[in-house]
């Protein structure tokens, strides 16, 4: 016998060679009345698996102790996933037998705990060693200066994911985070995709190695799972830290409205709006099994919308809209789901120019499932200082009524021109615009009827 299991006493009689046949034997199937009788085993036992000892495996052995490894005998016809694991004759641990579809369950004793975590931090180090490698170099840092209005509130929103006393930023996917950056995840991306490019935000070296490409030097696969660090700099030359950019970040669009950040805070209240209204009729639409699909129809009706009616009221609008074509889809009338979801914008504006026309006004509550953004937030609550303006009020009306009165009464154009120049939007001949151009072309965007106009030049003047 082996030195590590006494056998039995019902079994002391047999040697290690005739306990193997004799399990063997009732594997194969033999009665186990009749091999107790023939092997002179007390008749009072009634399970040979009860009496007969560990089997020890001669071809495993413990990696940490070098000893055996041994096993209780299974019972015939046990499925192979089903069989009790190996156990080491001395530690705790266990090799499991092959499960379904050929998977092995790991070992959990304290020894092959430690190993593995041994195993992670390693990798996690050489994930670090090749990220530092790729990003560690530092580049200099964007002066404060020369950031817009966009970018300001896009980083203060981004800052927030930061802890007091520490540069690194989580990343915008984290579950500490209880908002999105912007209405989408699409522009979220883009937003920081830029902020990288640019120099405004750098990678972390202790990012998740899995929003990196490997094969492709580290590429950076989901910008919204990458951590990151602040590139600005609030004096000449000198990277900021996190909490200082912060506080300068808040203190900037706390204070009062600043002219230059006309245009841009224009653009980014229509820009919210828009993506929200967009949102909101993507959920409506899903909730009757519609694949919205008039997606540039329905940004041209919404942008003409928000010069008169609320976020609010336009979720009402799609509503209606939505149940209509439903509606139009279930009597049979339209030429299928494609059909009855395109007519959706079109609806919107007939409903749309029908409260216009007898001037009245329905709103909705907000849905859930389409949050308000950090950007949103940070907009109506630091910037402006109207909380829930962005979703009860017309940003046109908004805009034309309330805000120009507020930080943008003086003339667009004034001091800078000469005073027998006069421009004039080419729809309502108002003279609140703003005008872009370069040597070809030039654009003008007006703030009291939404209307962008573009120009060309036939010829180009060579200086």
């Amino acid at each position: 016998m082996n030195e590590y299991f006494e056998p039995l006493g019902e079994v002391k009689h047999l040697s290690e060679q005739e306990i193997e046949v004799l399990y063997q034997r009732y594997l194969a199937g033999e009665k186990t009345s009749d091999l107790i009788t023939e092997y002179k085993i007390p008749v009072a036992v009634r399970s040979l698996l009860k009496v007969l000892p560990p089997l020890l495996s001669k071809e495993l052995k413990c990696p940490y102790c070098d000893l055996p490894m041994w096993v209780k005998r299974h019972a015939r016809g046990t499925p192979e996933s089903l069989r009790p694991p190996f156990q080491c004759v001395r530690c705790e641990h266990r090799i499991y037998p092959q499960g379904p579809y050929g998977r092995h369950m790991a070992c959990s004793c304290t020894t092959c705990y430690k190993v593995r975590q041994q195993a992670l931090a390693a990798q996690v180090q050489r994930d670090r060693d090749e990220l530092m490698g790729q990003y560690g170099a530092r580049s200099e840092p964007v002066p404060y200066a020369s950031l817009g209005f966009v970018q300001k509130l896009t980083l203060l929103a981004v800052l927030e994911g930061g802890k007091p006393g520490a540069d690194s930023i989580a990343p915008l996917d984290a579950f500490t985070r209880s908002e999105s950056l912007a209405p989408s995840e699409a522009i979220s991306e883009e937003l920081l995709k830029k902020f990288h490019e640019t120099g405004v935000l750098r990678v972390d070296p202790e990012s998740d190695i899995h929003a990196f490409e490997r094969a492709a030097g580290c590429r950076i696969r989901n910008y919204l799972a990458v951590r990151w660090q602040p590139n600005v700099a609030l004096e000449a030359g000198q990277c900021s830290t996190r909490d200082a950019l912060y506080r300068a970040l808040y203190k900037d669009l706390s204070g009062s409205v600043q002219l230059a950040w006309k245009s841009e805070l224009y653009s980014l209240m229509f820009n919210l709006a828009q993506e929200e209204s967009l949102a909101y009729i993507r959920v409506q639409a899903s909730e009757v099994n519609f694949v919205f699909g008039a997606e540039n129809r329905a940004e041209s009706v919404v942008g003409q919308l928000l010069q008169d009616f609320s976020v609010s009221q336009i979720y009402y609008f799609a509503r209606v809209a939505v149940k209509n074509a439903a509606h139009f889809y279930a009597t049979g009338n339209s030429k299928g789901r494609n059909h009855a979801s395109n007519t959706i914008p079109g609806n919107m504006l007939s409903t749309a120019q029908n409260a216009l026309a007898d001037n009245w006004r329905k709103s909705a509550y907000r849905d859930p499932r389409v949050p308000q953004s950090a950007l949103h937030r940070l907009l109506y609550d630091v910037v402006l200082k109207d909380n829930g303006a962005g979703f009860s009020k017309s940003p046109g009306v908004y805009w034309r009524e309330e805000l120009v009165p507020r930080f943008f009464s003086a003339p667009a154009f004034g001091a800078g021109m000469s005073p027998s120049v006069e421009v004039f939007c080419r729809e309502c001949d108002s003279s609140n615009i703003d005008i872009r151009m370069d040597k070809v072309s030039l654009e003008t965007v007006c703030y009291d009827c939404g209307t962008v106009s573009q120009f060309q030049a036939i010829h180009e003047v060579i200086d």
